[in-house]
């Protein structure tokens, strides 16, 4: 195979490489050191949130249901959502300092059935968040627990959890390739 054809060949198979990542939403958004967060995830989690802000919405304040299309609003769940899933890698890697995955993801699991509490939640996790089980554990019941495990673990040393995480933040090195965010100062900014 002569070069000319090498070239148009791997241009080819980076263009459809690159085709395929931006339609199955697999691109990285944001890297906490070079742990990749993928935009895929994070528009689920951040459509979940914005699904429950409007359920909640529209059955206790009807008179401001429109208040969850408006740009500060999304904004400020796009921002919280970014900021959460920068704490939880960023928790998930002091975990992985102090126990071993299988000890993590034992505890886990415990903390996840005792929050289910053996009830069918099928119902409620698609009627309230607009995801499966599976998803709302994924999402939102695992960095929970991964949250209660480090906090439990701090105060066994006498050591604050809201103090650790502000300074791990501060040092933390974070990339935000979403448009209109920006890591400043250990937190998620809203350019304006």
């Amino acid at each position: 195979m002569n070069k000319k054809k090498l070239i148009i060949l791997i241009s080819s198979a980076v263009f459809i490489l690159a085709i395929a990542l931006i339609s199955f939403k697999l691109y990285p958004i944001i890297f906490v050191g070079w742990q990749p967060v993928i935009y895929g995830d994070f528009n689920k989690n951040y459509n979940s949130a914005v699904f429950y802000y409007a359920k909640a919405i529209s059955t206790y304040n009807k008179n401001n249901a429109d208040i969850i299309n408006s740009l500060e609003v999304r904004n400020e769940i796009r921002r919280a959502g970014l900021e959460a899933v920068i704490e939880d890698i960023l928790i998930s890697n002091e975990l992985k300092k102090i126990f071993s995955s299988s000890e993590v993801n034992s505890q886990i699991d415990k903390n996840v059935i005792a929050a289910i509490g053996g009830k069918d939640v099928k119902k409620e996790m698609e009627t309230l968040y607009g995801l499966s089980v599976s998803e709302f554990t994924k999402y939102f019941l695992k960095p929970q627990a991964r949250k209660e495990i480090l906090e439990a673990r701090l105060r066994l040393e006498n050591i604050n959890f809201d103090e650790w995480l502000a300074s791990t933040e501060k040092q933390a090195k974070v990339m935000i390739f979403l448009p209109g965010f920006e890591w400043k100062d250990g937190t998620v900014m809203v350019k304006k």
